[in-house]
């Protein structure tokens, strides 16, 4: 990709769109700050001004996703059963990591250590807690949590193994929505 200027006044946004790019070419592991300062036509130095570190520009623009992940949650209506709601929530998921691979992958970036990042931390609960809203008028109280939970581990499985290549030799590219469908409905069978 060719290096591009930035709007002035716009350099963090330049730096995330950049570091999301980064990774899917090279993967989390492979970004540097200083390769996305050269894609938005910036000196090395200049990202300090936005982030102290590495790890700080990989969890902003993990913050970002994860915002984008509850806005895909925020008022869905409750499906009509727990089978239904727990479908919905892991077809979404799958869907949402299958439309940009690398957004997913910086969200879940190895080595971000969410308690360092309070704000993305903060995201992340807001996050379980739109799952446990779809769920909720299906279970009680005191179990909402745990299976929300439940839920988001194995959405989560399923749309790490699926984005990184790890299905698609088994299912073909249409049915692998199904298995979220199938999986989750299972999952919620014997969560019932």
């Amino acid at each position: 990709m060719s290096e591009r200027g930035y709007h002035h006044g716009d350099l963090r946004n330049a730096l995330l769109t950049a570091t999301t790019e980064l990774v899917r070419e090279r993967g989390a592991r492979g970004f540097s700050v200083s390769e996305a300062a050269r894609r938005v036509g910036v000196s090395s130095s200049a990202p300090y001004r936005h982030f102290p570190d590495r790890d700080a520009m990989l969890a902003a623009a993990a913050l970002t996703g994860f915002r984008q992940l509850e806005d895909r949650f925020a008022g869905v209506p409750t499906p009509p059963t727990f089978a239904d709601a727990a479908s919905l929530i892991a077809t979404e998921y799958l869907r949402f990591a299958r439309e940009d691979p690398a957004r997913f992958e910086v969200m879940f970036a190895h080595g971000i250590d969410k308690t360092q990042h309070q704000d993305l931390l903060q995201q992340t609960f807001r996050v379980q807690e739109r799952f446990e809203a779809v769920l909720s008028a299906h279970l009680p109280p005191t179990e909402t949590t745990r299976r929300a939970a439940e839920l988001w581990s194995l959405a989560h499985g399923m749309a790490a193994l699926t984005t990184g290549g790890n299905v698609q030799h088994l299912l073909p590219d249409t049915q692998i929505t199904n298995l979220a469908d199938s999986t989750a409905r299972s999952w919620a069978r014997g969560a019932a």
